[in-house]
């Protein structure tokens, strides 16, 4: 698994989702991993991949392995507007052009962490 900042950011990932995870994090260092609630078709037959996030270098990647791995990347900067929605608690990633999965269902607590990053990473690239 790619290195973590913290270890208690580190969650109960399958070894299939950490391999996955140690290809495209390529050595970086990953500041924070969330196994989120979102599920998206993988080609398997009656089961759906749980999203994982994480966030490296700048960049917010998601996830869900499987025979049609799902793997999407948006830069931080692009996330700036993101927000979470308590009501049906989902972080909200906005405004993120062109990127599919908007929403991820997660705890307050991890979106929490997922914000405090995502707005950090972008106010540090503009200044």
């Amino acid at each position: 698994m790619p290195e973590l900042a913290e270890q208690n950011l580190k969650p109960a990932l399958s070894r299939v989702e950490q391999g996955l995870l140690d290809k495209v994090a390529s050595g970086r260092l990953a500041e924070l991993v969330v196994r989120t609630g979102t599920t998206v078709d993988i080609g398997e037959w009656f089961r759906r991949g749980h999203i994982v996030g994480a966030c490296l270098d700048g960049e917010w990647v998601m996830i869900a392995p499987g025979r049609k791995p799902f793997m999407e990347r948006v830069s931080a900067q692009l996330l700036k507007d993101s927000t979470y929605n308590h009501l049906v608690g989902m972080l909200v990633l906005a405004p993120a052009p062109g990127v599919q999965l908007r929403q991820l269902k997660m705890s307050p607590l991890e979106a929490g962490r997922a914000l405090r990053w995502i707005l950090n990473v972008s106010d540090e690239v503009a200044k």
